[in-house]
């Protein structure tokens, strides 16, 4: 029998938790930042003697060889924080220049004045923005529980964040990239879900072809097109769907908005970017697996497959 529980987002401030209770937080298990198996090899790391300046994590993955400047704040990201994560990135980039590295701003809120500076980023810069969201249940009881997730909302399009792969961050590889290729470089689980995604398009939605030739994500084309492309993610992948055109870089179409209400009950939020496909497949976001049959979203998904 299932319990439903009445529930509402708060901040952490609101359950009197602190910044360094974030931090605490993330170090105890750095996987629910949502980077993958990265360990935090140190904290509080200074960059500019006895003037302050303090690089909150930093995080490693040794099967990349590649290092996550991770900036850790509460509330709505501000302009101080976001540039010192650029700062202390630059930083460690030239202390290790041989590795990989990745600008990481950790927010409740990255949503208010500086969300299109945020979309933006990461079309010029290795940069990543991830939002924790805190929700309290409350049982019949009356009961309070507490739980925090974390979300990705921003990304470079050519890293993928789950997994082993090996040609992260762009470079090229000579390899022919199919199937077997993506279960020997991320995994078996998330080739599976994009085959039961392709299974349940085909039967619901339309005639599509499985593409797994793209660097970073697997894709569902309908002719040339890629109208559904999945990145990879630990509970499903990231997606982003074409739209009616009716948008602009800056402001988002009417359709946007109207799929952003129906989907805000089953608690996924979109996000409107022109980074990927030049402006063709502006609307973005991550799909857990759970999700993925859900009436609402396979109505987006016919309705989308009907606009490519």
């Amino acid at each position: 029998m299932a319990i439903y529980l009445d529930n509402k987002l708060v901040s952490l401030r609101e359950m009197d938790h602190s910044e360094d209770w974030l931090h605490e937080w993330i170090v105890s298990k750095p996987e629910r930042l949502g980077l993958g198996q990265i360990d935090i090899i140190d904290q509080e790391v200074h960059h500019y003697k006895n003037k302050g300046g303090r690089l909150d994590l930093l995080g490693f993955n040794r099967g990349t060889n590649t290092y996550y400047e991770i900036e850790v704040m509460l509330g709505e990201c501000d302009s101080d924080h976001g540039f010192r994560t650029l700062d202390y990135w630059a930083r460690e980039r030239a202390k290790n220049p041989n590795s990989l590295h990745f600008a990481v701003l950790v927010a409740e809120n990255l949503q208010g004045r500086y969300k299109t500076l945020i979309e933006a980023l990461p079309q010029f810069l290795p940069f990543i923005g991830v939002e924790i969201r805190t929700m309290q249940l409350t049982t019949e009881s009356g009961e309070k529980i507490i739980t925090c997730k974390s979300e990705i909302i921003a990304q470079p399009d050519e890293l993928v964040l789950q997994g082993k792969i090996e040609n992260i961050a762009g470079t090229k590889s000579n390899i022919p990239r199919d199937e077997d290729w993506w279960r020997e470089k991320v995994d078996d689980k998330f080739v599976e879900t994009v085959k039961e995604m392709y299974d349940y398009c085909e039967k619901n939605v339309g005639t599509s072809r499985i593409d797994y030739t793209a660097n970073s994500y697997i894709s569902l084309k309908k002719g040339k097109r890629a109208w559904l492309p999945m990145w990879p993610r630990s509970d499903g992948f990231f997606i982003y769907l074409p739209d009616d055109g009716t948008g602009t870089l800056d402001e988002p179409s009417e359709r946007f908005r109207e799929w952003a209400n129906k989907l805000k009950p089953i608690g996924i939020e979109l996000s409107w970017s022109y980074k990927y496909n030049a402006g063709a497949n502006p609307i973005g976001f991550n799909l857990p697996r759970t999700k993925m049959k859900d009436k609402v979203i396979l109505e987006l998904l016919k309705e989308s497959y009907e606009l490519t």
